[in-house]
């Protein structure tokens, strides 16, 4: 059986009755097939169908919640994938990749025993539709960045050969001011004192003058502070002031902490979930009783390497993962090609909750 089907069959009800997804079962079809046909090709057609009633299925997640603004840049990364991959043919999908992500993070969310609430007002459900769906949102300035990084570099390599004084390109790490909220406000200082109470050993600061020494764009970071940045401008609108008080507007609050607990949370998970398991700066693991969100979204993001399309990587079927949930631990099958990558990401960033990866115990 393919995994989505399996998924669908146990949170049907969940998704209606919890989420307020409402989503026939005929459009969930195209989800429950493998990327490949018989012949062992890419079908093309099924997967451009796919990726579009992926943005349909992701603006009803976030419009109930007056959130479907975000859904923007997701249209706009499902319109440039395909373009991109001509010039980066290892660039993967990531429109349909944040449904199943999605999907299969509500599923765990049904099984296991998830702590206490930490630092919230309402429940993860809400907060993991604003994980699961977007948690890629940034990844058209990654790619941007990957795509100029050659040019820059030689750029540079000339410039030097001329030994004349002429200052070397920088290529920046983010767009200026993606990280300045309404009232001059810094979204990494917000972010920072998330990643604080989670314990995890993290310096902003240090980790964004690690990604410049690197020349690389992170994608997660990218995706947290544009989540911010927008889903500040829609509090401001409506709660210029700041105040901490109910403030309901067609049926959604604008209380303040809202925003500043579960908003923050939420695009905090996003910020951590793509950093470079060898940058030396993220010491702790994330921990289940600390972050469960935080935990959810890596966990969601590393598993989901089904029907992934891509040019130049092997394309895994649904077919040949399983998964299977307790209360107090998780049993994965994954193909065996993909076994020790998993299994070592799992193993190197998270804890508290038991883990098989194809029997093989990757967290405790």
């Amino acid at each position: 059986m393919h995994i989505v089907e399996k998924i669908l069959n146990e949170i049907e009800f969940t998704l209606s009755n919890k989420y307020s997804v409402f989503v026939g079962n005929d459009e969930w079809m195209l989800f429950k097939e493998p990327l490949i046909d018989n012949s062992g090709n890419i079908n093309r057609s099924r997967f451009k169908r796919r990726q579009d009633k992926s943005i349909d299925i992701i603006t009803k997640i976030l419009d109930v919640h007056g959130k479907a603004d975000i859904v923007r840049f997701l249209g706009r990364l499902a319109s440039m994938e395909p373009k991109i991959q001509k010039l980066q043919p290892q660039v993967r999908d990531h429109v349909v990749h944040a449904i199943n992500t999605f999907l299969l993070g509500v599923y765990i969310l049904e099984k296991i025993n998830v702590p206490p609430k930490i630092s919230v007002r309402f429940d993860y459900r809400f907060m993991w539709k604003l994980c699961g769906p977007t948690h890629d949102l940034g990844y058209p300035i990654e790619i941007a960045h990957n795509v100029k990084d050659p040019w820059i570099r030689e750029m540079n390599n000339i410039l030097n050969e001329t030994n004349a004084p002429s200052p070397e390109l920088r290529p920046e790490t983010y767009p200026q001011n993606l990280d300045r909220l309404c009232g001059n406000i810094d979204a990494n200082d917000l972010i920072q004192r998330r990643l604080t109470e989670w314990a995890l050993g993290i310096d902003v600061e240090d980790y964004l003058g690690w990604l410049k020494t690197k020349n690389r764009t992170d994608h997660g970071v990218v995706s947290s502070l544009a989540q911010l940045k927008v889903i500040d401008a829609l509090y401001y609108n409506i709660n210029p002031d700041k105040e901490e008080r109910d403030i309901e507007r067609k049926g959604l609050n604008f209380n303040q902490k809202n925003f500043d607990l579960d908003i923050v949370s939420a695009s905090t998970a996003l910020f951590i979930h793509n950093i470079d398991l060898n940058y030396y700066g993220f010491s702790n693991k994330i921990s289940l009783d600390l972050a469960p969100l935080a935990f959810l979204l890596f966990l969601c993001d590393t598993i989901q390497e089904w029907d992934r399309d891509a040019e130049r990587r092997p394309v895994y079927s649904g077919d040949d993962f399983d998964i299977n949930c307790t209360h107090n631990s998780i049993d994965l099958i994954v193909p065996e090609g993909i076994e020790n990558k998993i299994f070592a990401a799992l193993y190197q960033r998270l804890s508290g909750l038991l883990i098989r990866v194809n029997g093989r115990v990757a967290v405790s």
